[in-house]
């Protein structure tokens, strides 16, 4: 039995999540804070904080490196679903760069705005110091502020996918691959809050509803 650690927002953990549950692979769920990484340093000795992590009898996977498809392509290997041909590795990354650059950079800070300030008083001021190391002081109030704005843009980049879908039901072809998990994973963290919907991208909402 699998045991995927995760947040429950994270878009790389929806995206891993959501590949399990449409394969119906046996998993157990083990969500954690995002301030307290303990059990995926203690999962793989050390060698990784982030998260999703995947821990599969006596192997555990973690995405060690920064652009990391590791626990996709460890579950894909081991229950042979097909995310991975060979012949659509070269666009699979470029897609999946825009996907977990230009869509993600947007789609989380919606998501945050809302999520961050209903956390649990420690994990909430954990996770906003975080934030602000990286992104600057107020940055959180700053992204609520900007909601709308950031919701525009975020159609804005997504109106690519939208033109690609309008060509074939999934972002490759008939079937889905990973960057199909990758972007619904992008999209369910943006839209986890329930104070968000899709744009208005017909081949898109389609799409979504396939997936």
């Amino acid at each position: 039995m699998l045991t995927l650690i995760q947040f429950p927002w994270s878009p790389f953990c929806i995206t891993i999540r959501h590949i399990l549950e449409r394969h119906r692979i046996p998993h157990h769920i083990c969500n954690i804070p995002n301030h307290d990484r303990t059990a995926v340093i203690q999962a793989t000795n050390g060698r990784a904080y982030t998260v999703p992590c995947l821990v599969d009898g006596k192997t555990t996977v973690a995405d060690f490196t920064d652009f990391g498809q590791e626990v996709a392509r460890h579950v894909d290997a081991k229950y042979k679903i097909g995310l991975f041909p060979a012949d659509k590795e070269g666009i699979q990354l470029i897609l999946a760069q825009y996907i977990e650059g230009q869509l993600e950079d947007i789609g989380f800070r919606v998501n945050d705005s809302e999520i961050i300030p209903k956390l649990p008083l420690v994990e909430r001021v954990m996770v906003t110091r975080h934030k602000e190391r990286k992104f600057g002081k107020g940055c959180v109030q700053q992204w609520a502020r900007d909601r709308r704005q950031l919701c525009a843009e975020f159609a804005t980049r997504l109106a690519p996918m939208d033109s690609v879908l309008a060509g074939s039901p999934y972002l490759l072809g008939d079937r889905p691959l990973f960057v199909d998990y990758d972007l619904y994973g992008i999209l369910g963290n943006y839209l986890y809050s329930g104070k968000t919907k899709l744009p208005a991208l017909k081949h898109l909402r389609h799409w979504y509803k396939r997936m």
